[in-house]
């Protein structure tokens, strides 16, 4: 053992230290994880159906959720891209951020859908022994659990020298844990040759791209594939989702990174500042393109008789004041404008409260698809009485609350500040 364990810990230590707001942080947190183990296990002792109100709606909040999260990891990983596999260099800096958020987001996404399961031990059991090579649901799994293993490789990649300079540092078990990890054994090797090759980290990052790329178009092509229900079949959704993907991760990038830095109080470095502007300018283009492919759906929907039912719904049904309070509103006009305005006055209040509005209604517009899909035409006398149960609320904070904790333990120790010497003026 070192001698002075306590310097393991000191980041976390002088992270309280520096920001008392961060015992607030976490602690808040931690409650919110404990009342979703309180759900968990009363719906465990009682009947799944405390997570869900009308049993008509088989998929609710938690699949919302899980779209929601994991659309988000694979839209990191697009603009991740930009820097380590198109050569963006100011995106660069901010890598170690983004490769964590995607694997970190996706995960706890993915956590849904195991909460969600009565039985989900069952799940890769079945397909291990019986995989159906035609079924989306199974692809998706498989692309999603590839990008994750490859994520890792990134990002053990990208923080290999910054172990290895700990391990130097350390003594007795802790510097043979971090020798390990850092393959220490393998330097002179051909191995380690190959690992210290610069052009790895890129191959990894592209290899990333092409699989979390490929997980997303599928996650869309589950729902599209759905003849049954008319609000998602048909090659508009996929396309979607690509878009939706990118400006939801942009907003979380944003809204991620700002908090961070503020919650640490940490002061923002101007090249930082540069690239959140820049970025702000993209996701006000990208979200006024989604907002051209909602033009296009309601039009094409309301002039084709088959897609003309589920369609209004949306317009003038049960959910349109989730559709043009939120996703039209909030997730759509409004941020275009206040994040135009915000990057041009160099206002990060302005782009963090824009960002905040894309992601508030994204979530309700991911609802909105996941349930209306549901409804029409399955459910001819319209939507019954549905709001998400307490205890779905629960589960679903505590999900959000756990990947929080991970992600603001993981900005303590895996050093992923960016970095000053790296920024563009």
């Amino acid at each position: 053992m070192s001698k002075k364990p306590s310097e393991h810990i000191q980041p976390l230590l002088d992270a309280v230290e520096h920001s008392p707001r961060l015992v607030i942080w976490i602690s808040v947190f931690c409650a919110l994880i404990f009342l979703a183990g309180y759900a968990i296990l009363a719906s465990l002792l009682t009947s799944m159906e405390i997570l869900e109100f009308s049993v008509k709606i088989p998929w609710a909040t938690m699949i919302a959720t899980y779209i929601f999260l994991v659309a988000i990891g694979s839209g990191l990983c697009i603009i991740n891209a930009l820097g380590s596999v198109f050569g963006m260099q100011r995106y660069e800096m901010m890598t170690r951020r983004m490769a964590f958020l995607s694997l970190t987001t996706i995960l706890f996404g993915m956590l849904c859908i195991v909460l969600h399961l009565g039985h989900p031990e069952r799940m890769p059991i079945y397909n291990a022994i019986s995989p159906n090579f035609r079924s989306a649901i199974s692809w998706m799994g498989l692309l999603y659990s590839i990008y994750m293993g490859v994520v890792v490789v990134e990002l053990w990649l990208l923080n290999r020298e910054d172990l290895a300079r700990r391990a130097e540092s350390s003594q007795g078990l802790v510097k043979k844990i971090l020798a390990l990890l850092t393959l220490e054994k393998l330097r002179g090797t051909r191995i380690g040759a190959l690992l210290e090759d610069s052009r790895l980290p890129r191959l990894v990052a592209l290899l990333a791209f092409a699989s979390g790329a490929s997980a997303l178009s599928m996650l869309g092509s589950v729902f599209a594939h759905s003849e049954s229900r008319l609000l998602w079949y048909g090659p508009y959704y996929p396309v979607y989702f690509l878009v939706s993907a990118i400006f939801s991760g942009y907003a979380f990038l944003i809204v991620v990174t700002i908090i961070t830095y503020r919650v640490k109080n940490d002061e923002i470095f101007p090249g930082l500042k540069a690239v959140i502007f820049e970025m702000a300018q993209v996701l006000a283009l990208i979200l006024a393109v989604g907002f051209l492919l909602i033009i296009y759906r309601l039009a094409t929907g309301l002039l084709d008789p088959t897609s003309r039912g589920p369609v209004m719904l949306l317009v003038n049904g049960p959910f349109r004041i989730g559709f043009w309070g939120f996703e039209v509103g909030l997730m759509s006009v409004v941020p275009i404008y206040l994040l135009i305005w915000a990057a041009e006055k160099k206002s990060l209040n302005g782009v963090l409260t824009g960002a905040l509005l894309v992601l508030i209604g994204t979530f309700v517009m991911r609802y909105d698809f996941v349930v209306a899909g549901q409804v029409y035409p399955n459910i001819p006398h319209g939507l019954p009485s549905y709001w998400p149960t307490l205890m779905e609320m629960f589960v679903i904070g505590g999900v959000i609350a756990a990947f929080l904790i991970v992600y603001t333990l993981g900005d303590l120790v895996l050093s992923m500040k960016e970095e000053i010497s790296h920024h563009v003026t």
